[in-house]
């Protein structure tokens, strides 16, 4: 699945991934959309 974010979101993804919180910006997505449809925080790198 393509996901098409504004560039604000873009750009927040891109600092999360640049600052180590996220290894990939698929991963920094799956952890927004599990969050907010799932309910459930899954594991992160910190």
């Amino acid at each position: 699945m393509n996901v098409w974010v504004p560039q604000l979101i873009g750009a927040a993804i891109d600092r999360a991934v640049g600052s180590g919180r996220f290894k990939t910006r698929q991963e920094a997505i799956n952890h927004a959309l599990e969050t907010t449809f799932v309910g459930k925080e899954p594991n992160t790198v910190t």
